[in-house]
């Protein structure tokens, strides 16, 4: 790509972006939904790790538990049973970049349709991929930015609440970390992708958020194996869902540029 179409390109997706943000906050809906999800599960986080440090040693809890290891680290009584509260909250926090844009693309452009704002954006000479990869960024970044905000407030709620034992190996864990630094990001393209596919073909944003909301059910499996012992998320599940589902992002941007097609939206779309 030559300079001067690069700049173009980059205009045309910034212009864009801030159009789609600048609607965004005038729908209360999309801010709430933004917003609430990740307020409650960092609220609920912190509740638990207060909770937990009332746990003492003897309790009959802790010593029901076997022994959990995390990255090398070991955990026992009363901190066994503190990882073995806070673990849950590793898969919760992948929902956040799951909900987030999944709702903000699912009104970016079925929403625009309905409000007859998107016919004169198709019209102009911006490319497909350029008003594509605008959407997508504009709901990509705030569940990106919402999910590491949320987790950095727990993670400094738990420096100064929790023991620094359970602070130091497994908040800070190397699972942890690279799960909330590498699969926030992917998470977040892979509902980006389905809301972009998902809104270019119904007609109502409702529609839209209700199919892309399945999308969080096999967290929410991924959650119940966990809770349940089946499975123990460790730092070669998360590189291996990370391998897994950035093949899927890239098949599914593949699908949302060959299904979005503007002409049909200027023609057909009554």
């Amino acid at each position: 790509m030559k300079a001067g179409s690069y700049r173009l390109a980059k205009q045309h997706v910034l212009a864009v972006m801030g159009n789609e943000w600048a609607q965004l906050i005038r729908n209360r809906v999309v801010v709430y939904t933004t917003l609430v999800p990740t307020v409650l599960l960092v609220i609920l986080a912190i509740a638990v790790l207060g909770m937990s440090a009332f746990l003492t040693e003897g309790s009959g809890a802790a010593q029901m538990l076997q022994k959990i290891g995390v990255d090398g680290a070991v955990f026992s009584g009363s901190d066994n049973l503190r990882v073995s509260l806070l673990n849950p909250f590793l898969v919760l926090f992948q929902v956040i970049p799951l909900v987030v844009p999944i709702t903000i693309a699912s009104y970016s452009i079925v929403g625009e349709k309905q409000l007859r704002t998107l016919e004169p954006l198709l019209a102009t000479p911006i490319k497909t991929w350029e008003l594509l990869a605008a959407k997508g960024l504009a709901a990509a970044i705030p569940g990106i930015l919402a999910t590491w905000w949320g987790f950095a407030i727990f993670a400094l709620a738990a420096r100064f609440i929790g023991p620094d034992y359970v602070f130091s190996n497994l908040i800070l864990s190397r699972t942890w970390l690279i799960a909330i630094v590498l699969l926030t990001p992917i998470f977040t393209f892979l509902a980006v992708g389905l809301g972009v596919i998902i809104s270019s073909r119904v007609k109502d944003p409702n529609s839209a958020q209700q199919l892309g909301s399945l999308l969080i059910l096999p967290v929410i499996g991924m959650l119940i194996a966990q809770i349940s012992g089946v499975v123990q998320v460790g730092l070669g599940l998360v590189l291996w869902i990370a391998v897994t589902v950035g093949v899927i992002d890239v098949a599914l941007l593949w699908v949302s540029v060959r299904l979005f097609r503007r002409e049909e939206i200027l023609t057909v779309w009554q």
